[in-house]
Formats: structure tokens, C-alpha cells, sequence
């Protein structure tokens, strides 16, 4: 029997409204987009955190898609607003895009949240690196560079150091590209063949074998010898000479030890081979290179039995008590000691 009260038109909009006063809820907010590491292993446990809001205040349920054909279960209810953890592991290599997504307790779910792209690889360490490259001979006390890299099979920055083969190590260097070079300086103080190598090391602290050595042949006493005489300048103020290589390896040279000069003789200038020597020329006002100074410059190799010349140029020289501006114009009889950093000494008289 239809109630006399209410028309049926008037029953109807009374049973919808009575629907809407009901659905006052609204679904959970989108939640941010879950945080955890971006790189990982295959078949080891990560911890993964999200954050979910309901907006009426509701405990809420959370949903990893873990980006494998996975998902996990609705975990519990959480307060609104909570951080929640999670942990997972891929049980194969490639790139994962992660979602979460939020329930409340009225089973109204929200959208998924925006993918954190996490890369899964096989743990490897990085691959042996290459055999260092640089000089085979040398001198004691000179600073010689070698250069070496390593590949990594995850494309994983790595670290490189070397073993100078005299019971020294490196640090390691800055973390680098995979199979970027990575140069490093080293002496030895005393002669005999040393065992260059190269470890290198990734992000994760996992290191690779020990490289394949290069040699290289330390020597006390050099074999470089003047060759001819000296030049002089045209204002006689300084001179040219030639060395030659009398050994039977070629020889690398990189700095010049000044042991005896004339007492008012100071340097102002040096050249090898057309290149300036580090600190060279000396800036006005500033005493130049004298007894027991050191002068470095580029690396040079000298080839043996004399099929290279290597000029040294040594200009102008000046009265260290009296510049500027008096100019020491005439050197010529003075006596000059030379040290080449393989050891060979020199006396030269201009």
C-alpha cells in the first residue's frame, strides 16, 4: 500500500537523499610517490617507505606494486598521515617503476602515486683495470704519472687506485665513470724495476683483482751528457746546451737541480725544448733560481745513443744584490753544476 503522505515521486527523492547523506566519504589521496633506494640486487631485501592521507581523517591500508607482476597484500590500517615501511626483493635484473596506492576503511581506493624507477642488477664487482699506462724508465726522486681504468658490468662508478710496487699505495681516487681514466703521480727514492697496478673499487665497497703490472726501471746514475758547447745568448747574458742520451733504454727527465751557479748568478728564465719550466719566468722583484734550487718542467724523453737532442735554455741570469736592473751580461768562464733528475750531473762552461 502506497503511503498517502508522500506521493511517489516525493519517496523517491527522499530515498536519494538519504543515499547521499551516506556518502560522505571520500577515497584517499593520492599518495607521494613511495622512497627507498633507486638502485638495487637482484634476490636481496629492500626497505621501501610511503606516506597515505585520507582526507576524512580514516586509518588507511597500503598497496606496493612492486613493478614485477607483484604486488603485495593491503597491509593493516595506519594512521592518516603515517610513514610505512615495506621491504622487497626482485628476483630478476632490469628497471622496476614502484607504485603505492591507499584504501581506507570504507574500501574507497585511491590512484596509484607516481613510480620511483628502481634498477635492479647482479651484484659483480668492477672489472680488473687496465695495465697502467706510463713511462718504462726513469730517474730516483722524480714524479712520474700513470694512468689506468675499469669497466663495471652494472655501469657502477668505480675508484682506482695504484700500487707503486715499493710498498706505497694510493688513496682512492674520486669515484668516476666506468672506464674513464684516472691519472696518479708517484717517485721512488731508490733504483730497481718496479711493479705498477691498479685496483679499482665501486660504490658498494666491492673491489676488483689486482691489474696486470707495468714496469717500470728506476735508475740512480744517469747517462746524459753535454753534447758540443754552450751557446751564449746574443746579450751573453745566459746560454744554450745540448744533452744526449748514452745509455741503452731511453731516459725521462723532469726536473733540473741547480748544485753550483756562480754566486751572483740568478735565473730568470729556463726552457726545454722550447717549454717553460713551472715557475718560470720569475715575476719581477722576486730573486731568481740559484744554488740548490729545483726547477721542474714537462716530462721529457730522450732516446738512446744521442737520436734526440734536448735543448736546455737558460735566460737571462742577473746579479741577485744589484736587480733591478743590473744585468750580469757576461757569464762566459763561470762554472755551472747541473743535476738531471735520473741523476746525470753536468758542468758546464759557458
Amino acid at each position: 500500500m502506497v503511503n498517502s503522505r508522500y506521493p511517489c515521486g516525493a519517496a523517491l527523492f527522499l530515498a536519494a537523499a538519504s543515499l547521499l547523506s551516506c556518502s560522505s566519504n571520500h577515497a584517499p589521496e593520492v599518495p607521494a610517490r613511495p622512497a627507498g633506494p633507486d638502485y638495487c640486487f637482484k634476490d636481496s631485501t629492500y626497505v621501501f617507505t610511503a606516506v597515505a592521507s585520507d582526507p576524512d581523517g580514516d586509518s588507511v591500508a597500503v598497496r606496493f606494486d612492486w613493478g614485477d607482476s607483484t604486488a603485495s597484500h593491503w597491509q593493516s590500517w595506519f594512521a592518516s598521515g603515517e610513514t610505512v615501511e615495506f621491504t622487497h626483493a626482485w628476483t630478476d635484473t632490469g628497471t622496476f617503476y614502484l607504485r603505492v596506492s591507499a584504501q581506507d576503511q570504507k574500501l574507497l581506493t585511491s590512484e596509484p602515486s607516481d613510480s620511483l624507477a628502481v634498477r635492479v642488477a647482479t651484484r659483480w664487482p668492477p672489472e680488473t683495470p687496465s695495465t697502467p699506462a706510463g713511462p718504462n724508465v726513469g730517474g730516483i726522486d722524480t714524479s712520474y704519472s700513470f694512468v689506468a681504468g675499469a669497466d663495471h658490468p652494472d655501469g657502477i662508478d668505480v675508484a682506482i687506485r695504484f700500487a707503486w710496487g715499493d710498498g706505497d699505495t694510493s688513496d682512492w681516487s674520486e669515484f668516476v665513470l666506468p672506464h674513464a681514466p684516472v691519472e696518479m703521480s708517484h717517485s721512488w727514492s731508490s733504483p730497481g724495476t718496479y711493479l705498477v697496478r691498479a685496483q679499482a673499487r665501486d660504490t658498494f665497497g666491492l673491489t676488483s683483482q689486482w691489474s696486470v703490472p707495468h714496469a717500470i726501471v728506476i735508475r740512480a746514475v744517469g747517462r746524459l751528457r753535454q753534447v758540443g758547447q754552450p751557446t751564449l745568448t746574443a746579450d751573453s747574458s745566459g746560454f744554450l746546451i745540448r744533452v744526449v742520451n748514452d745509455g741503452t733504454v731511453e731516459d725521462t727527465i723532469g726536473w733540473l737541480a741547480f748544485l753550483d751557479t756562480p754566486d751572483s748568478a740568478y735565473m730568470r728564465s729556463f726552457r726545454i725544448d722550447g717549454d717553460l719550466g713551472t715557475g718560470c719566468p720569475i715575476p719581477d722583484g722576486q730573486p731568481g733560481i740559484g744554488p740548490g734550487d729545483t726547477v721542474r718542467f714537462a716530462p721529457v724523453t730522450i732516446a738512446p745513443y744521442g737520436v734526440q737532442l734536448v735543448e736546455l735554455v737558460f735566460y737571462p741570469f742577473f746579479d741577485r744584490e744589484v736587480y733591478p736592473p743590473g744585468n750580469l751580461f757576461n757569464v762566459n768562464g763561470r762554472q755551472f753544476v747541473f743535476r738531471f733528475s735520473d741523476g746525470s750531473e753536468i758542468t758546464v762552461n759557458p
